[in-house]
């Protein structure tokens, strides 16, 4: 069963001198919980490897709404915030969220497909990232294909 929220483990070395997550941790657990869930999809590293393309990032920024500290109980999740008729241009929304679901943070990644033998922009994309992009959940309210 795939599951789109992923329960963070939070490490000493993700803390900063203030005992609190720092702010490159989100970037690092973000990612890594995008490649979990997009395997659990069928898209893994090996097939990405297999196929010769790979995800390649334009923008991703972070919104710091409230602090995490060590003992939080955070959660991940992913969405689709935006995607274009083709899949080559995507936006990743995932919201850092407490036990009460309340969101600590939020941070969006914007990308494409990158042709790995080729140093380019994958056109078209390999039909294994459509399928997994499509079984994301959408928000719905700024879907648009027009990208």
């Amino acid at each position: 069963m795939v599951h789109f929220q992923k329960r963070l483990a939070l490490r000493w070395a993700d803390l900063d001198p203030n005992f609190h997550l720092r702010h490159s941790s989100y970037y690092d657990l973000a990612a890594q919980s995008r490649l979990e869930i997009l395997g659990e999809l069928g898209l893994t590293m090996i097939v990405m490897q297999e196929q010769h393309f790979g995800p390649v990032i334009f923008k991703e920024s972070c919104t710091f709404i409230r602090e995490i500290k060590s003992e939080d109980q955070i959660n991940i999740n992913i969405k689709v915030e935006k995607m274009s008729a083709d899949g080559s241009k995507w936006s990743i929304l995932q919201e850092f969220t407490d036990e009460q679901n309340k969101v600590r943070a939020i941070l969006t990644v914007e990308g494409s497909w990158i042709d790995t033998k080729l140093r380019k922009l994958a056109r078209p994309v390999p039909q294994v990232a459509q399928d997994a992009f499509n079984l994301l959940p959408k928000i719905e309210k700024t879907l648009n294909d027009s990208f």
